[in-house]
């Protein structure tokens, strides 16, 4: 409203200044000024009715959205905070994790290592048994042929030692001792 005062003012002043600087001997034109104030005022009122609204919504519509994007800006802004800190902390989750990840792999291989060489020594053990088992057979072996080769060659030495020394005699009478006891066994 102040404006329109204002201009209005002017309206009126100014054609008085031109008519002062015009020089000198003329008067004033009041019906000029008038027409001046009154074409002003239809022009105030033209702009008034058609022209305002358009201006007030244009500049409304530019505020709403000069607001939602400082809104969009500030939510942006807090989302990206907020992702920020996320990332962060997944990163330092991510350091933690591998740590862990370690840490599990380091105690796989650790107990797959005890375990193989719990396996190797089963297995050792095992072979070593079974070492124990076939040189145990063998010399049972070894005392069997050596008992066996023995009881042959007493046997031999024996034959060889009785051929020697029983004469046709001692055989008949170990021959009629023989056919007597058969004979009382019988009996």
């Amino acid at each position: 409203m102040k404006a329109l005062r204002l201009a209005g003012l002017l309206a009126l002043a100014l054609p008085q200044v031109a008519f002062a600087a015009g020089g000198g001997h003329h008067e004033p034109q009041w019906s000029l000024t008038l027409w001046g104030f009154a074409n002003f005022a239809i022009y105030c009122w033209i702009m008034k009715r058609f022209a305002w609204p358009l201006i007030t919504e244009f500049l409304q519509d530019r505020h709403d959205t000069v607001v939602e994007s400082l809104e969009a800006a500030a939510r942006a802004r807090e989302e990206a905070a907020s992702l920020k800190a996320e990332f962060e902390a997944r990163m330092r989750g991510l350091e933690s994790e591998a740590e862990k990840a370690r840490a599990e792999i380091l105690e796989i291989a650790q107990t797959e290592a005890r375990r193989m060489v719990e396996q190797a020594e089963k297995t050792a053990d095992a072979i070593r048994q079974d070492a124990q088992l076939v040189a145990d057979e063998e010399v049972a072996r070894a005392r069997q042929s050596l008992q066996e080769e023995s009881a042959a060659l007493v046997t031999k030495m024996a034959a060889e030692l009785v051929q020697a020394q029983v004469t046709p005699e001692d055989q008949e009478r170990f021959l009629a001792d023989f056919l007597a006891e058969s004979r009382e066994a019988t009996r």
